[in-house]
């Protein structure tokens, strides 16, 4: 096992003032496990992320991951910082019980009091259950089975915080139109463009694993339209709604989309299978990435400004590059960030870590994503300037400040700078919980 600490000269390249604290490369030659965990930083609590169990893992990318659970933490007030795990094999191909008994003896000296471990792409409950009993501590992960004390994420907890995000920004942009507040072009031009009813809006989504399909159905239950969604084996697509209770029927026991086809003639409905990038070529007023990272980038910004895209909600790790992102908000597209957006998840583990319950979970996800997407939203209608009629549009910016001072006067505090935090507070009284 190769760890590196922040505090000796490591030579890894992304450290900054945030962390990482600790990189931890392990191998176990008796399975042919390799594995990384990235714990970034602890000053608001033990690292908390999940385990993604995939070929495509890297050290940078799962140090992307951790950073991220960092702000997420700290925007949702939770008591946790931010860590992630990897373990670089498809899980499909070797024996993922072996192995990720394997990566948790092997980063067992950390967990729970510096990482809490949780469900990723490629792990499940059953992952959860396995990684608990080799640790020999319930409490080093989340998202395990209900009959280990665990609110799973199959529950949808995180597709129910997107859909709570959405929600809350649909609110705050009729509120302001209602009340006639004054706004920047960009906050008036999208009070404008969705001023409809919410099952005239319309919505696509890219990604229809857990939290995609959860995602659509809490939509679907809010009334607003979903006209397509997405997975690696094409797009399903209908301009006039799809009939999501339908869809969600005929998926059950069905791994992809593309399944729809096999068997068609026991389904009351038939469907047209598009190619899976079809979904940046369609009109539609709100984009959900709920699949990969990166999957908006400077090739299909583009198309998404020119199919008068109003909102995207980041329901996927990281899936806007910087770039992208930059031209987006230029262009007058308002982005909810993942680590306000997708924070149902955590949230939901918070919940099981204090040995609550499920209803507890989605009371509280509800409570903190509306609250926190709704400060980022008026904090940055608020930093208007009336002389020019500008706006900081960036959402993402705007809420990631927040995030970094809560870090920031807990690493003071942390170190017993209590005179510094005090001042830290009183520039930044209207951070809340």
């Amino acid at each position: 096992m190769e760890q590196h600490d922040i505090k000796g000269n490591s030579g890894w390249s992304e450290i900054d003032e945030w962390g990482p604290e600790k990189v931890l490369q392990v191998y176990d030659p008796d399975t042919g496990m390799k594995g990384v965990l990235v714990i970034d930083n602890t000053s608001t609590g033990p690292g908390k992320g999940g385990i993604r169990f995939a070929e495509s893992v890297t050290p940078a990318e799962v140090f992307k991951l951790a950073r991220t659970m960092t702000w997420k933490c700290a925007s949702a007030g939770l008591p946790f910082g931010g860590a992630k795990g990897g373990i670089i094999a498809n899980p499909s191909k070797v024996n993922q019980v072996e192995w990720m008994k394997s990566f948790a003896k092997m980063i067992s000296p950390y967990c729970p009091s510096q990482y809490i471990a949780a469900t990723d792409v490629g792990t499940t409950e059953l992952d959860m259950a396995v990684f608990a009993h080799e640790i020999g501590d319930m409490r080093a992960c989340t998202g395990k089975p209900q009959e280990l004390g665990g609110i799973p994420h199959e529950l949808g907890t995180t597709g129910y915080g997107v859909s709570v995000a959405l929600r809350t920004t649909l609110d705050f942009l009729r509120d302001i139109k209602h009340e006639g507040s004054k706004a920047s072009r960009p906050f008036f031009d999208l009070t404008t463009s969705l001023d409809k009813k919410s099952d005239d809006i319309k919505v696509v989504i890219q990604g229809f694993g857990n939290v995609g399909s959860f995602a659509t159905k809490f939509l679907n239950d809010l009334h607003i339209k979903v006209i397509g969604v997405s997975d690696v084996s094409g797009f399903v697509f209908d301009e006039n709604g799809l009939d999501i209770p339908q869809l969600m029927s005929d998926m059950k026991e069905k791994a992809r989309l593309s399944d729809l086809l096999d068997n068609h003639q026991q389904q009351q409905h038939r469907y047209d299978l598009l190619d899976k990038d079809e979904i940046f070529n369609v009109a539609t007023d709100i984009f959900i990435p709920a699949a990969l990272t990166g999957v908006i980038n400077d090739n299909t910004a583009p198309k998404l400004l020119k199919n008068n895209v109003n909102i995207i909600v980041e329901a996927a790790n990281i899936p806007t590059t910087p770039s992208a992102d930059q031209y987006l908000v230029n262009n007058g597209i308002l982005i909810i960030p993942d680590f306000l957006a997708n924070a149902g998840g955590v949230i939901g583990s918070f919940v099981e870590y204090q040995g609550r319950t499920e209803k507890e979970a989605f009371d509280l996800i509800e409570y903190k994503i509306t609250n926190n997407v709704k400060r980022a939203l008026y904090n940055s209608l608020s930093s208007t300037d009336q002389a020019d009629n500008t706006s900081e549009f960036s959402i993402r910016k705007v809420a990631m400040e927040t995030a970094k001072q809560i870090v920031y006067r807990a690493m003071l505090l942390r170190k017993g700078a209590i005179s510094v935090a005090r001042e830290a507070y009183a520039r930044k009284q209207q951070v809340i919980y």
